[in-house]
């Protein structure tokens, strides 16, 4: 917002010029440029460590559980296993922070996009508890996307609407796909609790999560896959209960394709 005061040619007063100007996506890519030099940064500093925890516990197990007897044995087996376990869900968190700081070479290609959700949905088949409902746009055209940046998205959303389902009896998450024009859809819908009004907004920003476990970064990857593709994410409450979580993209892109012109 600024004021400019205008004058006549003689010097007199003549009134005044408003001008607003909606700087909204500015102060977005500025923090989002911030979050992403807190996750390398802390990215770099947890990595550090995690191998020697690892490698030293391994260490343990191998030079003294087999001169110990059952009883101390199963302690050690135990106190190191979990350990290792803890060690690994530490560097799944590392690479949730090294995939939102990356700034990876961008290589688009039109593909199916239906077919890709497909294969990521089979990833889910030995899990019994992960009950997921396709409904897809068979008239979808092909989607000029990075394919591995796209498998990243699906998952994230996935993982999600599952997570937030508690209740064992509730409807199958629906992952849907729609054609709207020079653009296309896809939803994913859960049956949970849905989201708090208060919090609807900020879903999608750096380390923004209700889960104990949760980095907070899932679907600020989401988001950010989304506008590197030139789209849009964001979430809303279904009625009669759930939330649905939204990307939209255009299947064509306009500008220069090659992955050296789409570095993010």
């Amino acid at each position: 917002f600024s004021v400019t005061e205008l004058t006549t040619a003689e010097g007199t007063f003549s009134g005044h010029v408003l001008v607003f100007e909606d700087i909204t996506a500015l102060v977005r890519a500025q923090r989002t440029a911030a979050w992403s030099e807190v996750a390398r940064r802390l990215a770099h500093e947890i990595k550090n460590p995690l191998t020697p925890i690892q490698l030293s516990a391994e260490r343990l197990r191998h030079k003294y559980l087999p001169a110990m007897d059952a009883h101390q044995g199963a302690a050690l087996d135990r106190m190191t296993r979990t350990i290792v376990q803890q060690v690994d869900a530490m560097k799944s968190m590392v690479n949730a922070f090294s995939d939102y700081a990356r700034s990876p070479q961008m290589r688009f290609e039109a593909i199916d996009l239906n077919e890709l959700i497909k294969d990521v949905a089979t990833l889910y088949n030995d899990d019994a508890s992960a009950r997921l409902e396709l409904l897809l746009d068979a008239s979808l055209e092909p989607v000029e996307v990075d394919r591995n940046r796209m498998r990243q998205v699906v998952h994230n959303l996935l993982k999600n609407a599952l997570e937030a389902v508690t209740n064992p009896d509730s409807p199958p998450v629906e992952i849907r796909t729609m054609r709207l024009g020079t653009e296309v859809e896809v939803q994913v819908r859960d049956h949970g609790p849905g989201i708090d009004p208060a919090h609807l907004d900020r879903v999608f920003e750096p380390y923004m999560t209700s889960k104990p476990k949760g980095t907070g970064l899932g679907l600020a990857i989401v988001k950010k896959i989304a506008e590197e593709h030139d789209g849009q994410a964001w979430a809303e409450n279904a009625a009669p209960s759930g939330a649905r979580l939204v990307v939209k993209l255009p299947t064509r892109r306009t500008g220069p394709t090659t992955p050296e012109n789409h570095a993010a």
